[in-house]
């Protein structure tokens, strides 16, 4: 047994090495050879005989072997990159031309498709690939997001007490906790009016934020925004979004106060009018 396996290894060995070969009968004599196959990057020139071994010769241009091969001309390189591919691996004596979804798209019934983005309240849980989609989560409790992306993770919500604020609107998973530094205290008796520039924008954010039914909430930027009734369907999360850039972008050019209580009114939200009023200092 000691002597036996020396030799068995020894002839494991060689069967790795060994170069692979084929059978082939010769057309003139008609005898059955074993013949070397080629490597690859080429192909057989010519099959050997009694006397010569397999004659190889290299592929020429646009043409590649991939394996040990015993065939009488290369494969011609037929991959062609389509519409939003890009070339990962050149065509050569080796391998045939090798293609992917560009960057942003992914692989799907043999088309590039864009990947999805995640929608408000959603994160990226692992980003798409050439080969597979993004694949997207719900925001646990204590983060957000805003937007609708296809890279963004899920962001934490900010403290605060941490910046020295108060918090003006708590944050969900579709957007972040507001703060302010707006103070609104009863001095000497008598309430200071909201006027400051961040009592209005936080004004904004409480109003905004408040969870008005949808189709008051439709009502009420129809009135400010000047929009018709019609519209397209839209998620609370994104009605908010949007609303709140407007109201901004309205502040940035006149005083949005009386006109925001009277939309209030008109929009028959006369229990969100005095909790404005009331917190903002606003009788």
């Amino acid at each position: 047994q000691r002597m036996f396996a020396p030799l068995l290894l020894f002839l494991a060995e060689l069967g790795c090495s060994a170069q692979p070969t084929y059978l082939w009968r010769d057309a003139v004599t008609q005898e059955k050879l074993t013949c070397q196959q080629c490597p690859p990057g080429t192909f057989v020139a010519q099959h050997c005989t009694k006397d010569r071994q397999t004659l190889c010769q290299p592929c020429p241009d646009l043409h590649y072997t991939q394996y040990w091969n015993y065939l009488e001309k290369c494969r011609y390189c037929n991959v062609i990159c389509e519409e939003k591919q890009v070339e990962v691996q050149q065509c050569n004596a080796t391998h045939n031309r090798v293609c992917q979804c560009q960057e942003g798209y992914y692989s799907e019934m043999e088309f590039c498709i864009r990947h999805s983005k995640c929608p408000l309240g959603f994160g990226v849980e692992r980003k798409g690939t050439p080969f597979e989609n993004t694949q997207c989560s719900p925001c646990p409790a204590g983060s957000f997001s805003s937007s609708s992306s296809s890279s963004e993770q899920c962001q934490p919500h900010q403290d605060c007490k941490q910046q020295g604020k108060v918090t003006n609107v708590q944050g969900n998973q579709y957007h972040d906790t507001l703060c302010t530094s707006c103070s609104l205290e009863r001095r000497n008796g008598t309430q200071e009016q909201a006027a400051d520039d961040d009592c209005k924008q936080a004004m904004i954010d409480f109003v905004v934020y408040q969870n008005i039914p949808i189709r008051k909430l439709k009502r009420l930027q129809q009135i400010l925004e000047r929009l018709p009734r019609k519209r397209p369907q839209e998620t609370r999360a994104a009605m908010q979004e949007k609303f709140r850039t407007f109201l901004i972008h309205l502040q940035e050019e006149h005083e949005v106060t009386e006109e925001l209580l009277a939309a209030l009114r008109q929009a028959k939200l006369h229990s969100l009018e005095e909790q404005v009023r009331q917190r903002f200092l606003l009788h």
